[in-house]
């Protein structure tokens, strides 16, 4: 059995970080509609206090 090196660690971030972006940049809208939702309700619920 081969042993991980330092280089598959290193790609196997690398194409993680890659899905990452690739999957916000076709759902940006999704996302900030998301994080604004979420930012508003929590400041809202801290405000009411």
């Amino acid at each position: 059995m081969k042993n991980i090196t330092k280089r598959d660690v290193k790609y196997f971030l690398l194409g993680v970080l890659t899905m990452f972006l690739i999957e916000l940049a076709f759902n940006w809208k999704d996302f900030v509609n998301g994080f604004n939702e979420g930012f508003n309700n929590g400041y809202n619920s801290v405000k009411d206090k």
